[in-house]
Parts: C-alpha cells; structure tokens; sequence
C-alpha cells in the first residue's frame, strides 16, 4: 500500500464526525456479537464527546490520502491495573481493511504514546484478537499478560453495558 497513511489528532470540530462512525464500528462488531439491527435501522455507540474535553484522553482520525479512513479512541481507563493509555476504540473502515493500514496505525500510536498499555478485546471478535496478539507479541517481544474479565467485573456507571473482556497489557518502553 503506497498511500499516505495519517493519524490525526482530532478535535471537537471532529466529534460530530467520528461519533457518526462510531455506528459503523457498532454495525461491524454485528458479525462477532450477533446484535440486532435496532428497528428504526441506525445502530448506536455511547457519546464520545469525553475524548474531545478530557484532557487525559486522546481522538484521532486515521485518513489515507486524505480520505477519513477510521478512528482511535484512548482513555487512561483501569481495566486491570493502572496504565499510562488504554485503546479505548480503535477502528478501520471495511475499504482499508486488509490492506496494512490498521497494522501502520497501531504501531504509530504505540510509538507516540510510549508506556503501559492496555488492549482490551471482545473474545468473540476473533479476527480483533489475531490482530492485536499478532502486534502485541511483535512489540514487545513476547512480553506481555493477558486477563480474562467478565462483563459483571468491568460494569461501571459510566459504562452499564460493558461485555466481557480479554485485555492484553504490555510496556513499550520494555523493547
């Protein structure tokens, strides 16, 4: 792929975008979790505006040649222990998938952000998992720890409807 890869960080001026988005996120996680198409036809993520006010959280765009080619959503949220960022959304629209650009894009933000991190992934997005483990072991040399957590353990009130999580953590500063 010869095209001009880009993550940008996002602003609020973005947030009426990327929360669009996120119902194609919500519409391709369908094929691992079997949701229902909601009757009036749009799927629907929680608000995202949070990642544009808070200052320990970061959005960004990914664009490949200037065209909006997905999201990445990073929180400093304690799913196991405290890390320095947690991939809170990551995502990649179906036109770029396959193609190396997910692959780019998280290995750049990895480098961006040195530190602990936390992937959480939903067990049955099976090519999710392939994905980050695929990254994980590569960064960081096989050193890294994967924790089970089930969706009664990462219910918050912030956050009633959470599911079931394997949550791969590991240091890039480690490699």
């Amino acid at each position: 792929m010869n095209e001009a890869i880009k993550i940008i960080p996002a602003t609020l001026i973005d947030y009426p975008t990327m929360q669009n988005m996120t119902r194609f996120y919500v519409y391709d996680m369908t094929r691992y979790m079997g949701w229902e198409c909601p009757e009036d036809g749009l799927f629907e993520f929680r608000d995202i505006k949070h990642h544009f006010e808070n200052p320990e959280e970061r959005a960004f765009l990914i664009k490949v040649d200037d065209e909006i080619a997905g999201f990445i959503l990073l929180d400093k949220r304690v799913l196991v222990e405290p890390v320095d960022w947690n991939m809170g959304q990551f995502f990649v629209l179906a036109k770029f998938q396959g193609k190396g650009v997910a692959s780019k894009v998280a290995r750049e933000i990895f480098k961006m952000y040195p530190g602990k991190w936390s992937v959480p992934v939903l067990p049955e997005n099976t090519k999710a998992e392939r994905f980050w483990k695929k990254i994980i072991i590569d960064l960081s040399k096989g050193n890294y720890t994967e924790v089970f957590k089930t969706a009664d353990e990462l219910r918050t009130i912030e956050r009633p409807d959470s599911y079931a999580m394997n949550i791969l953590s590991f240091d890039t500063r480690n490699n």
